[in-house]
């Protein structure tokens, strides 16, 4: 049973170190569709640290 315990910890403690070199887990959290040139605009958050910032849509 401890070992899954130490598992657990260790990815949270990967991806601690993946988010501070840029490599977030990023969900959308709001999507603005727009027209022209600008697009769709989508708001984006980290699961895993919370970090929040804007990305150009995909479509």
């Amino acid at each position: 049973m401890k070992r899954a315990f130490d598992m657990e910890r260790a990815r949270e403690w990967l991806g601690r170190i993946l988010c501070a070199l840029g490599v977030h887990d990023l969900e959308v959290v709001e999507v603005q569709i727009g027209f022209g040139p600008s697009g769709t605009v989508e708001k984006v958050q980290c699961r895993r640290c919370g970090y929040r910032g804007t990305r150009r849509g995909r479509a």
